[in-house]
């Protein structure tokens, strides 16, 4: 595959039932939600083609229109700890009945998925996407200086997200953001934010 035949599908999911800090993927740091930070960073790619934002509530379903971006309603079944890979599958196989005519594109050839509690990135999700293809990697994740999964980002070609059948080649890449847990969290990625403007 070539790099000009990377279409990208951003999927990012945005519950708002977090346990450890209320409300948390509608924080605001540096001007803006966890939410809205996660939607420019989808945004600023020349790959993605589309935006998918997944949630329970009302107030990520606004965010997620004003920005043009697809909503899907997650079901209560995908709340709570589930695994976010499930999230991603369970997108594929809904028909979106609640959000008009919109169907995935055909055209997609990888799954971005983007958490919004990883708001200080350092990566270009573009930079991911093409290492992801020049290494032929079927998946690939973010970790941290420690190489622990941060989360932050995963990419995974889209055959893998369509059929329920999550990769078995699996690559990653360094981006040492922060995972927000606590109001702590929410202050250090501020000031990561603040630092690279």
């Amino acid at each position: 595959m070539e790099i000009n035949d990377i279409k990208g599908l951003a999927i990012i999911p945005a519950k708002t039932d977090s346990k450890r800090l209320k409300k948390k993927n509608l924080r605001v740091i540096a001007g803006k939600t966890l939410v809205q930070h996660a939607i420019d960073y989808a945004k600023d790619s020349k790959l993605i083609q589309e935006i998918v934002v997944t949630s329970n509530s009302k107030d990520v379903e606004k965010i997620a229109k004003e920005n043009n971006c697809i909503f899907y309603w997650r079901d209560e079944e995908y709340m709570g700890e589930r695994e976010v890979a499930d999230v991603y599958v369970n997108v594929f196989k809904t028909d979106f009945p609640k959000s008009g005519e919109w169907r995935i594109p055909q055209s997609i050839s990888h799954v971005v998925g983007i958490q919004p509690d990883h708001p200080d990135r350092n990566t270009k999700v573009d930079d991911l996407l093409e290492y992801a293809v020049d290494n032929k990697y079927d998946d690939l994740v973010t970790v941290d200086s420690n190489g622990t999964r941060n989360g932050a980002v995963r990419i995974t070609k889209k055959q893998f997200v369509e059929s329920g059948m999550m990769s078995r080649r699996v690559g990653s890449y360094l981006d040492n953001c922060t995972n927000i847990h606590s109001e702590d969290d929410l202050k250090q990625a501020e000031i990561n934010i603040e630092s690279k403007k």
